[in-house]
């Protein structure tokens, strides 16, 4: 990046990721004729080279030059699963990891279904996550409230319409919206609730996952705080940072394998990505 400009950069990055699905059609994939179907190995090489064009380091537009330095010092120092997240974050949904019906459970079936909840450890001991989300607003439920982590930043956004009853869990009897909440604040209180050791149970798994990286929460509230720029950037399936949705991105990369087969094949046909 120091050497060349960045749109040719940019554009070898597109021609490396259409030589590998085009070399994958030419050594007999084994699809039928005129498809392109993509391997378990490789199905998720667009997804990831998208994210890679929307990162600061490579993305268009006007980035600060300290900004940018930062993100190309971070691409060259991770290791693949570090890399892995940081390109596509991890998208923890909160609010269905609550449970009301706890009071009305007979006390010798609670251990057994507490080991079967999220933010609890199973029965191997191992604590149980929930599932990750897609990284696109399109999965993103109304009254939500999602854990962001890409590796470097842990975000908690929470939507405009979340309940005050799930704020009063996860941050206190005092909390009823999110105008109510510090914006400054970098961790969950302590509370006797279910959901708020929950939450706390995820945050601390997540920070055995940085080795000795400090990890602290941001807040991102829809409609009131900064951070919720570094939330739509996690939303790498989107349109977002002047670059491609997902959908369009395999559009756009259809068309140059199909020129590409065209000119080795003499055919054209239809990709399957």
């Amino acid at each position: 990046m120091i050497e060349k400009p960045l749109k040719e950069i940019r554009g070898a990055l597109i021609e490396k990721c259409v030589d590998i699905l085009v070399a994958y059609l030419k050594t007999g994939s084994g699809s039928p004729p005129g498809q392109l179907v993509m391997p378990e190995t490789l199905k998720e090489l667009a997804m990831y080279v998208l994210a890679l064009l929307k990162t600061r380091a490579f993305r268009g537009g006007n980035v600060a030059s300290d900004m940018r330095v930062h993100s190309m010092k971070l691409l060259k120092s991770m290791g693949p699963a570090e890399l892995q997240l940081y390109l596509y974050p991890r998208i923890l949904p909160i609010h269905s990891m609550t449970e009301e019906v706890w009071q009305h459970i007979p006390l010798i079936y609670l251990n057994f279904l507490i080991c079967h909840q999220d933010g609890f450890p199973d029965s191997t001991g191992h604590l149980k996550i929930p599932t990750a989300l897609r990284a696109s607003f399109g999965f993103i439920e109304e009254g939500g409230v999602y854990l962001v982590d890409n590796g470097q930043l842990l975000l908690l956004w929470l939507h405009t319409h979340v309940s005050p009853n799930l704020l009063q869990d996860l941050f206190g009897p005092k909390i009823n919206s999110l105008s109510d909440l510090d914006p400054n604040m970098c961790e969950l209180p302590v509370l006797e609730t279910h959901l708020n050791a929950q939450v706390r149970n995820v945050i601390q798994y997540l920070k055995t996952q940085r080795g000795s990286k400090a990890v602290s929460i941001q807040l991102a509230r829809q409609g009131h705080d900064g951070a919720e720029y570094e939330f739509a950037s996690s939303l790498v399936e989107d349109r977002n940072n002047e670059e491609r949705s997902y959908v369009d991105w395999l559009v756009h990369l259809h068309k140059f394998v199909r020129l590409e087969v065209n000119d080795v094949h003499g055919f054209y046909g239809n990709y399957v990505f």
